[in-house]
């Protein structure tokens, strides 16, 4: 990884502004100067992240998370610091080689990050490996795999696309990677070898058909093995073998396929289980699809698909499992903001996607596609499987379910098209299901506290202690780019005189940079890598001095003042208090007399 100058940092943040790129994972709606969304990086119900377009920095007054654009990306996708800035880079068309200093790594680069690069490489040459064994093994006239594949119907653009391989065994992977110069330990970080107790390393997938798993960015980052037919023959074998996570991989935050689908630019997302499906919607011209890898979505996975689109389908398998999945994973996604539609194949002799397509064939998947049902029908025809309407208890647990998930839709509209419908479908008088729903709306609407910038100020307030709140004070007037009030503080406020560590540490970092910068012409933020330094600035950076930044000055240089006074004071008192000379104590005793007046004056 080459080494990039410091200007690189500040064109990324100049170039990528905070509250689009933010936009793309929270809803964010405007609040006077900033603008106010829930938070992403933890559960909750009234919106406590604020980002600022002024500052461009964020910062949720519930976890404290903070920092800039970089920041951002680096936690909501789980990035390195030089990872974000080359995402946030390639989004804003910047030619990072026009900031390359040298050919030798960064100082801040980790062993991690390092690790990261080299597993990246690994899978790559390992998903050529086994890419290559399936095109050698498709050029013989008969074999397992290959009957395998035509039954998938899988052609050579299909293999080529998704770069489909198989791993045979007969090559030991292991002897391959170490001629392709990758060490043991990176090879069982990757997951992919593995050493049994008698310290022989062998293949994870072998004798299975690889499916490269990419991240956005097109990298290979792990792999999906399924074993052939015959070997399921032995039930101890799982049909499915996946990557564990590691450093480069996690399961959560990737979409199988989302590299190719985003591409498209189209209206919607269909989110399936598996490969399989995925691959075959894909093939079929659905080049929309991606696939879950599991049935459990995640909010990270939400995000993703906010960043592309705001309508989602959802195209899970039509068994019990299948269903219960679209279930969890309806109101993660409805609670992004993401429109929410669910496909219901109208052939019960296919369970899935794939098997519809190769039955049906795709102009009749797409008429499903097309009359895919709202998140509100669903859940009402979830309901219905146990609605008796001859049972009078049945029937009241069933409009009150309904008027539950009518309460939760904000747009009056829809919510008055929904009761009318349903009141008629089920023989009901909408007056009941009205009077249901308003009285849930009322309970939401008493649930949801809005919270305003000064509320939150105040329950920052709260949190920090008045000393704290002091010494934030001098980082902010460092923060003020303005020179006379700068130069003040640096000679008026030393390290020692900063009790809080973290911002003891902001002030001898900011103090380090006036050796090879002009602090009020910079982005100080965007030279701070520390999580923690970069959490403990934005809480101060959202202290508003504006026009206040004199008179502060005054109060923070009296209050250090005060500070020196009653600790020598205290020393006095204390040495007054043992066994010295009649001399020594007289001549305390004028300093304290002094000090006492000092302090008077000081009120």
């Amino acid at each position: 990884m080459p080494y990039y100058s410091s200007d690189l940092i500040e064109e990324v943040i100049s170039q990528n502004d905070i509250v689009d790129t933010v936009s793309e994972y929270v809803t964010l709606k405007k609040s006077g100067r900033n603008y106010m969304g829930l938070c992403p990086f933890h559960k909750e119900k009234s919106p406590s992240f604020c980002v600022s377009m002024d500052k461009q920095i964020f910062k949720c007054f519930g976890c404290s998370e903070g920092g800039n654009v970089i920041s951002f990306l680096m936690k909501i996708e789980n990035l390195d610091f030089w990872d974000a800035v080359e995402v946030l880079a390639e989004r804003a068309n910047i030619d990072m080689s026009r900031y390359v200093v040298n050919n030798y790594h960064n100082k801040m680069d980790t062993a991690k990050s390092d690790l990261k690069d080299r597993l990246i490489l690994l899978n790559k040459e390992v998903g050529l490996f086994y890419h290559n064994n399936l095109v050698e093994l498709l050029k013989e006239e008969k074999n397992d795999v290959k009957d395998y594949i035509l039954q998938r119907k899988f052609d050579s653009k299909t293999i080529n696309k998704f770069g489909i391989g198989y791993a045979t065994g007969k090559i030991p992977l292991y002897d391959y990677l170490l001629e392709k110069g990758f060490t043991k330990e990176e090879m069982l970080a990757s997951g992919i070898i593995l050493e049994n107790s008698s310290q022989r390393m062998y293949d994870r997938y072998y004798q299975r058909v690889i499916f490269p798993i990419f991240d956005i960015r097109d990298r290979i980052i792990g792999f999906g093995g399924r074993a052939l037919p015959k070997n399921l023959q032995d039930k101890r074998i799982p049909k499915y073998v996946n990557s564990p996570e590691n450093d480069i991989y996690h399961k959560g935050r990737t979409l199988y396929l989302m590299n190719f689908a985003k591409r498209e630019k189209l209206d919607n997302i269909i989110i399936v289980e598996g490969y399989m499906d995925a691959i075959a919607l894909q093939k079929f011209g659905f080049l929309n699809a991606v696939a879950s890898l599991g049935t459990a979505l995640t909010e990270n996975q939400a995000r993703l698909i906010k960043k592309y689109t705001d309508n989602v389908i959802i195209g899970y398998d039509q068994d019990e499992a299948g269903q219960e999945a679209i279930m969890r994973g309806l109101d993660i996604l409805a609670n992004h903001g993401l429109n929410v539609k669910v496909l219901k194949l109208d052939r019960p002799d296919a369970k899935d996607p794939d098997e519809y397509l190769n039955k049906y064939g795709p102009e009749r998947l797409k008429k499903c596609i097309d009359n895919a049902i709202s998140l509100v029908e669903f859940k009402v025809e979830k309901l219905e499987k146990n609605y008796d309407p001859e049972n009078f208890d049945s029937k009241v647990r069933f409009l009150t379910g309904i008027s539950s998930i009518l309460s939760k839709i904000d747009n009056n509209i829809e919510r008055d098209l929904y009761i009318d419908k349903i009141s008629k479908k089920y023989g009901m008088s909408p007056g009941p299901i009205l009077q249901e729903v308003e009285k849930g709306m009322k309970n939401k609407k008493a649930s949801e506290v809005q919270i305003d910038m000064n509320s939150l100020n105040k329950k920052m307030q709260l949190i920090t202690s008045v000393r704290k709140r002091q010494e934030q004070y001098i980082i902010a007037l460092l923060l003020s780019k303005k020179k006379k009030i700068v130069d003040a503080v640096f000679e008026n406020v030393k390290s020692q005189d900063i009790d809080d560590e973290n911002v003891r540490k902001i002030y001898d970092f900011i103090s380090s940079l006036r050796d090879e910068y002009d602090i009020n012409k910079i982005d100080i933020l965007s030279k701070i890598q520390d999580e923690d330094m970069i959490k403990e600035i934005t809480d101060i950076m959202y202290i508003d001095i504006s026009g206040y930044e004199e008179s502060l000055l005054q109060d923070v240089l009296k209050n250090k003042k005060k500070e020196k006074l009653f600790a020598r004071r205290d020393e006095i008192i204390e040495r007054l208090n043992q066994d010295i000379s009649k001399d020594e104590g007289e001549i305390l005793k004028v300093e304290l007399n002094q000090i006492v007046i000092e302090l008077s004056r000081l009120k």
